[in-house]
């Protein structure tokens, strides 16, 4: 590699000028070499006696941002405060970047604040913006994020595709769809053309949205406008067909996922399934996750969530309890929702033994219960006519500081009354009316 080459001359460089050192460091920088870089900039230099100056620093901070290390990026810009060097507009720069690869936002806005206050020029450019945006971005700040945008365009620096991108996948992640399609339109309306990222902020905006028909129409118009849709846009779709009840084109999409080639990963079934669950396709949900297995990719806890959940509402409790134990077998961790799923599959299948090996099972996992467990489990032992579990069970909620609601006295009222136990059953026809 380049920077190797460039570093291995470093022995050459003693007694040379300052130029060659940052030669070293420039070449370490774009290989994201950071850690050779810091080597060049705090040893060799040192030991040659000869000060770093500001562009030392920026290859080494732009180096530590390309490596990913957004600490040791802002290490280095106290060191460059500390060694009393003037920042330059392109410090500040790298120290975003580094930043915003490592999601700290808040960082990020403190340079970028920093640098527009400051007497340099530019104080701020398209590069800064951006930079600033995505950092909002990973973490959803999609407020920071827009007002950002709206300085970018009072500074009238000329916008770019990135910077709408940016902004439109902020939204997304904050919840704001309808943001989100207005920076769409905004970006069609400045004579830009949106490329696939665009798209597929846009329509991750809407699946989270649950607005199912705009996810599809973007998806059309970016068949229209001749982009190829990648998987991030066919998945995201397809959850959002799945958020919207859709299951059927849910698998239609997924099905020209396929047919275009394009290799569906662990996101895009995960998707699919977890569309069939909502749309209670059990034996569709089970078929994908066979074909997930074929395809040699390996289910993980959604995978298998939405699979135990599809066959819960499918009361299907074998096929569920097949599922949790293969997730034990393949070592994936059973949550709550897991467990749950399983406890309601054995309660609509009159499986209260099963119901309460669950629960059981649960309880050694050291998993938390909440009131949908329990009341799942005193639901099956009503069906089951076991009114002494029942009770037992209502009694191991208020143990476990949880508020029984009125499922599950209900189902133990109605266990007590099955049972022909009147005395128990007013007891938690009394218990209820204190609730």
């Amino acid at each position: 590699m380049r920077w190797k080459r460039c570093a291995s001359l470093v022995d050459g460089f003693r007694g040379t000028a300052l130029v060659s050192y940052n030669a070293g460091i420039s070449a370490c920088e774009k290989g994201g070499a950071w850690q050779q870089a810091l080597l060049l900039l705090f040893v060799e230099l040192r030991d040659a006696n000869v000060e770093p100056d500001v562009i030392s620093y920026n290859a080494g901070i732009s180096a530590c941002a390309k490596g990913g290390e957004w600490r040791q990026a802002l290490w280095l810009f106290g060191k460059l405060r500390e060694a009393q060097v003037q920042p330059s507009a392109v410090s500040y720069n790298a120290g975003i970047c580094a930043c915003q690869s490592g999601g700290q936002w808040q960082q990020a806005l403190s340079l970028f604040t920093e640098l527009q206050e400051s007497a340099l020029e530019p104080n701020a450019d398209v590069l800064s913006y951006n930079a600033a945006i995505s950092a909002c971005e990973k973490r959803g700040q999609w407020q920071h994020a827009l007002s950002l945008l709206g300085n970018l365009f009072e500074a009238k620096l000329e916008t770019e595709v990135t910077s709408y991108n940016a902004g439109i996948s902020a939204c997304g992640k904050g919840g704001q769809w309808q943001q989100a399609l207005s920076l769409f339109c905004d970006l069609q309306d400045a004579k830009l053309e949106p490329d696939v990222i665009s798209h597929n902020a846009a329509i991750s905006a809407c699946e989270k949205g649950e607005q199912w028909r705009h996810a599809l129409s973007l998806l059309s118009e970016l068949r229209g406008a001749r982009l190829e849709p990648d998987v991030i846009s066919c998945s995201a779709g397809i959850s959002a067909c799945g958020n919207g009840e859709q299951w059927h084109l849910a698998l239609s999409l997924f099905s020209e996922l396929v047919q275009a080639r394009l290799e569906a990963d662990l996101i895009s079934y995960n998707a699919v399934i977890s569309a069939c669950e909502k749309g209670t396709q059990w034996k569709q949900a089970l078929s994908l996750l066979s074909e997930l297995r074929r395809a040699k990719i390996e289910p993980d806890a959604v995978s298998y969530n939405a699979g135990v959940s599809a066959c819960e509402k499918g009361e299907q409790w074998q096929q569920a309890l097949s599922l949790l134990s293969e997730m034990r077998e393949k070592k994936v961790e059973l949550s709550t929702i897991s467990y749950n799923a399983g406890v309601s599959a054995c309660e609509k299948g009159g499986q209260w033994q099963q119901a309460l090996l669950l629960l059981a099972a649960m309880r050694e996992a050291k998993t938390e219960s909440t009131v949908i467990s329990f009341s799942a489990g005193v639901s099956a032992c009503e069906k089951g006519a076991q009114w002494q579990q029942a009770l037992s069970l209502l009694r191991g909620m208020w143990k476990a500081s949880l508020e029984p609601n009125n499922i599950s006295y209900n189902a133990a009222i109605s266990a007590c009354e099955k049972c022909g136990r009147w005395q128990h059953a007013l007891l938690a026809v009394s218990l209820l009316g204190e609730v």
